[in-house]
């Protein structure tokens, strides 16, 4: 008998399990880190600065899309994205760089690494 009880309960046990763990799983959301500025610079030389800042970091790049480029990869081990938007305002262009990651202090990394190179010193 207790071998009949135990073959039922046993996927009891692992439906539980895999409940149980799946709401931690869900809850866990990646840091975003974002900083901007301005620069004296065109918008297309913010774009190639932020590409070459994105293979710098050892990143991919994974998009380009109008005023965006993004890319992804790994730092510390950990994966991470950014994103860097270069808007042209006159004389000047509006940047900003996104880092992401589950880990905080690497998506801080990763946006100012590819943010001090993609601006550069102030202007």
């Amino acid at each position: 008998m207790t071998h009949h009880i135990m073959r039922a309960a046993l996927p009891l046990l692992c439906f539980a399990l895999t409940a149980s763990v799946t709401p931690a799983l869900a809850q866990q959301a990646p840091s975003i880190q974002v900083g901007s500025d301005t620069r004296a610079k065109s918008e297309a030389e913010c774009l190639k600065d932020a590409k070459f800042a994105i293979t710098e970091t050892g990143f991919g790049v994974t998009f380009t899309s109008g005023p965006h480029i993004g890319g992804a990869g790994a730092l510390n081990g950990v994966g991470a994205a950014v994103i860097v938007t270069c808007l042209s305002q006159g004389a000047r262009t509006f940047i900003e760089v996104v880092g992401t990651s589950l880990d905080g202090n690497v998506a801080g990394e990763a946006r100012n690494r590819v943010r001090t190179i993609t601006m550069g010193p102030p202007s």
